[in-house]
């Protein structure tokens, strides 16, 4: 039995693959943000509730949703997701199962995107993605993450997700140990416009950064000299990353080809982290936000 906490405007094809898993002691905490969203007008089902967050102050909508969520949960295992991921029919047996074996346990995160440029940074996304959720207890991902409310401080969770921006990025800084099972390998179809592009990937590496400065300076010094040594040996480097591209690829099961854009995601990463450190607002869910501190977040619009 879980909580199981889903915010969204509207209702998915993933939300009804999640409905459909549901088991009789389950709950579906459906959060909106205002009663005008489309999901207030949609027929539930029995399991689930509908939670009116309202507009958020000081905080993402996504954090302010999460939080109202978790007010609302009564169970004590907690399963966070989106409504834009893929789901096989035993991905929330898969989770709440994990995570009663393991603890704290997140999916991986595979973006894809049949749109451009988003496609180029596929394997980007994918490498890096991959290796901080599996390999460090830096972040862990909010759209399939799972916890037992008894083994973190949930009172002070909720608090500081009503001053932030990432639910996710916070929640890992208030557990010990997070797994990342392959089983769970989560493919997220996201547009790919240059506009929405850019914000989201911008988005990431604030996420990155507000919570973890160094290592963010770290890993970006570590792709400027990468680039570097490419300048003088350009077809071992490019054989190398797209080969190590490939090979994650292949370590999660992901049937993509889009492994062979390894090369110019390395040379836009820095680009595109740079920005995303220095740009003062980015857009995220048709807001503008200004996040100048890990807990100092402006809505802008």
């Amino acid at each position: 039995m879980a909580s199981i906490i889903l915010p969204t405007f509207e209702w998915t094809t993933s939300c009804e693959q999640l409905a459909r898993q549901l088991e009789p002691d389950d709950e579906l905490l459906v959060i909106c943000d205002s009663d005008d969203d489309p999901i207030a007008s949609v027929d539930l089902p029995d399991e689930a509730e509908l939670l009116v967050a309202g507009e958020p102050d000081g905080c993402s909508g996504k954090a302010n949703a999460v939080a109202l969520g978790l007010e609302h949960a009564s169970q004590d295992r907690i399963v966070l997701t989106d409504d834009d991921v893929d789901r096989d029919d035993e991905w929330l047996a898969t989770i709440k199962r994990l995570g009663e074996e393991h603890g704290t346990v997140t999916a991986i995160p595979v973006f894809r995107s049949e749109g451009y440029p988003f496609k180029l940074f596929e394997p980007l996304c994918l490498v890096v993605g991959s290796f901080v959720v599996d390999r460090t207890n830096w972040l862990l991902w909010g759209g399939g993450v799972t916890f037992d409310r008894r083994e973190i401080d949930l009172e002070a969770y909720v608090e500081d997700l009503r001053r932030t921006v990432s639910d996710d990025a916070l929640l890992a800084e208030y557990v010990d140990e997070i797994v990342a099972p392959r089983e769970l390998v989560s493919e997220v179809r996201v547009p790919g416009g240059p506009r929405v592009t850019f914000e989201r990937i911008t988005r990431f590496v604030k996420i990155f950064y507000r919570f973890d400065p160094i290592r963010t300076l770290s890993t970006l010094a570590v792709f400027l000299a990468v680039i570097a040594v490419g300048l003088f040996f350009p077809v071992a480097v490019a054989v190398g990353v797209t080969a190590f591209a490939y090979t994650r690829y292949r370590a999660l099961g992901v049937e993509r080809w889009t492994w062979l854009f390894a090369v110019p995601s390395l040379v836009l990463a820095p680009v595109f982290g740079i920005t995303g450190i220095v740009r003062p607002t980015f857009v995220w869910g048709g807001r503008r936000y200004r996040w100048d501190d890990t807990f100092d977040v402006t809505v802008i619009d």
